[in-house]
């Protein structure tokens, strides 16, 4: 766990660093964001590129705070807060690893395109892709996670048994994955925002169909 939170608390930092150097080699007013068609419909400072960066520090202090908290107060045993709390280190370093490629990205155009009046199909693509990565490594995770109040598929039904919680999880995992390994695929082929609006759909209906799913298995058991 050291090891994994010293390489988290790495990934957190390393954005604003990048960003600090890029800053020396953008143009003051750089393309902040994109509408729908993917045309820039917002300019503004390149001091603007920190927020990533911020959001990401925020995300790294929320969850050393949160798992203290989580650790100290929870009534489960030992085992299964500390599985939980190493599952979710895993889970929020792979999404601060994301980030940090997605910053790195938004701060090579910055720099490359600071014109640019469009984005191009290629950032869509990396963005649904290492979405579907995320998405894939979270569904592989979800169904190892221990009944509890700090992560996982958390509603009335499915912290009435360690069954009703292991059902519910492991087909939100499935759904996860398959909505991950979808993403991948359609973003191959389909350009543009209609790739998100896509995988956006896949998530939606893969959710409601796992918690359908889990919730009949879970009480024709009960």
């Amino acid at each position: 766990m050291k090891k994994l939170n010293k390489i988290m608390l790495a990934l957190s930092i390393l954005p604003t660093l990048l960003t600090s150097v890029f800053l020396f080699f953008m143009n003051d007013t750089v393309p902040m964001h994109y509408n729908a068609s993917g045309a820039v419909d917002r300019y503004g400072s390149k001091y603007e590129n920190f927020i990533l960066p911020a959001i990401i520090l925020f995300m790294y202090a929320f969850y050393m705070v949160y798992t203290k908290i989580y650790t100290k107060y929870s009534t489960n045993s030992v085992e299964k807060i500390n599985n939980n709390v190493k599952i979710t280190a895993i889970l929020v370093t792979s999404i601060i690893a994301a980030f940090n490629i997605l910053q790195l990205m938004f701060l090579i155009l910055a720099i490359l395109k600071p014109d640019s009046t469009t984005f191009t199909d290629n950032v869509p693509f990396i963005i649904n892709t290492v979405m579907g990565l995320m998405l894939i490594i979270a569904g592989n995770f979800l169904p190892k996670t221990k009944r509890n109040s700090f992560i996982g598929v958390k509603t009335s039904w499915t912290q009435s048994s360690d069954l009703a919680w292991y059902e519910s999880n492991r087909a939100g995992g499935i759904a996860f994955v398959v909505t991950g390994v979808l993403t991948i695929i359609e973003s191959s082929f389909i350009k543009g925002i209609n790739s998100t609006i896509i995988m956006v759909t896949i998530l939606l209906i893969s959710i409601a169909v796992a918690y359908i799913y889990a919730y009949v298995k879970v009480k024709k058991s009960a």
